[in-house]
């Protein structure tokens, strides 16, 4: 009997034994330990303030805070880890060696899931540069977006308050700033406003800081942000320039007209400044002195900066140039300019099946008297035509041939461009 017991005893222990050998085979079968990378784990910095106490600040160069963890477990574990069940973190109160360029932190990282000697980062530590702090104070400049106000509107004055701003940050992030702009997107704005605008960093090479460099950054407000006063300006269009001209010119000649290209400009203005120019006549005077004709005795033409002429509260449109070219027309004394309509000139030997264009309203012809006088001749007295002779489909530049009454010559030959297409349908 009791050895019966015996047996039975040991023949459970034995079962036992196998159960749980059985059973760690299993388990190392269907789940064994294995080794993966986890790309994209953000190292996170801490105790910046203990560099900060020095008069330092750390920063890091774009993207090398961003590191790959080699985890090592379960397959039942590892495979659903992502990037964010790690928490890497490089601890500045760790750094052994201040003298180094760049200084070396250790990285750690952490998974509640896993022990920390399962986790080894690559790279195992994080390059950090060192910099003195500095703070710089800026203008803050305005500057409109590129949507519209609504019709009738451009924006006029802008104004930030804050007007200035200081910015502390790494010596080295600091000193590369150019400027810093608040931009205003006047999209159907239709009346007077204030807009909350956030700051944009500049560098010297005209490009904006990324979001990494702007966070190295403290501001003397709260966030990097400014109200911005916008005054909208209504429009005036067709606002002429004109202006007259000083010395003389060349013995026997004469100036015979001025002409400015554009003639006419759009502006915006206030209120005020718009009732003022419309009591000159809504015209803009260019200085006689800026046009000056002594000895001349040929055309030329003086290129004028329009904006550095226009009155307080009055500023050109978005899309106006702010140059003017002032075209001077000299004349011998017994000579005269005379406007021929295109209309007017008749097309000789055109194909058949061609239709004569003109790609000019009118052709400027000078005259001179040659035994009687100029006042009497009328533009209708003058005859003009251009031959096509042989001329196929196609833009042209063709001479103009000028017919005269008797005591009048052509001071110089003259040319138009023409076109000869085919006639639309229906035509």
């Amino acid at each position: 009997m009791r050895k019966t017991l015996m047996n039975n005893i040991l023949l459970k222990a034995v079962s036992v034994v196998v159960a749980v050998l059985f059973w760690l085979v299993v388990v190392n079968v269907d789940d064994p330990i294995i080794t993966s990378q986890i790309p994209g784990v953000v190292v996170q910095v801490q105790n910046e303030a203990y560099i900060e106490s020095g008069g330092k600040m750390s920063m890091i160069e774009e993207g090398q805070n961003v590191i790959t963890v080699e985890v090592t477990g379960k397959r039942s574990i590892v495979d659903r880890l992502t990037e964010e069940d790690l928490v890497a973190t490089a601890d500045l109160k760790q750094i052994v060696n201040m003298n180094t360029d760049p200084i070396m932190v250790p990285i750690t990282v952490n998974c509640s899931k896993l022990k920390s000697a399962n986790l080894l980062p690559n790279p195992r530590n994080l390059s950090v540069d060192i910099d003195e702090i500095m703070t710089q104070e800026y203008i803050v400049t305005v500057v409109s977006g590129e949507g519209q106000p609504r019709k009738g509107y451009e924006i006029g004055a802008m104004s930030a308050d804050p007007d200035k701003i200081k910015i502390t940050g790494p010596q080295s992030l600091v000193r590369k700033i150019d400027k810093v702009v608040a931009t205003v997107d006047p999209t159907n704005l239709k009346e007077d406003t204030t807009k909350l605008v956030g700051l944009e960093i500049i560098d010297r090479n005209q490009e904006k800081f990324s979001e990494d460099k702007m966070s190295y950054l403290k501001y003397d407000t709260s966030i990097p942000e400014v109200s911005v006063a916008v005054d909208l300006w209504s429009i005036r269009n067709d606002v002429a320039i004109k202006g007259g001209y000083v010395g003389s010119p060349a013995e026997g000649y004469k100036v015979d007209k001025i002409t400015f290209t554009p003639g006419h400009i759009s502006v915006a203005g206030s209120d005020d400044a718009l009732k003022a120019l419309a009591a000159v006549g809504n015209s803009i005077q260019v200085p006689d002195e800026m046009i000056d004709v002594t000895g001349r005795d040929s055309d030329f033409e003086v290129r004028i900066n329009i904006e550095q002429l226009l009155p307080e509260g009055i500023k050109l449109t978005k899309d106006t140039s702010d140059t003017v070219i002032a075209t001077v027309n000299i004349l011998s004394q017994d000579s005269k300019e005379y406007s021929i309509p295109t209309t007017s000139i008749t097309g000789q030997n055109v194909q058949e099946g061609l239709q004569l264009v003109y790609e000019t309203e009118k052709v400027q012809i000078r005259i001179r008297e040659d035994g009687k006088e100029l006042d009497q001749l009328r533009t209708g007295d003058i005859r003009a035509s251009v031959d096509l002779t042989g001329k196929t489909e196609g833009s042209y530049q063709i001479p103009v041939k000028i017919e005269l009454p008797v005591g009048y010559a052509l001071v110089e030959e003259q040319s138009t461009v023409v076109k000869l297409v085919k006639p639309v349908e229906g035509d």
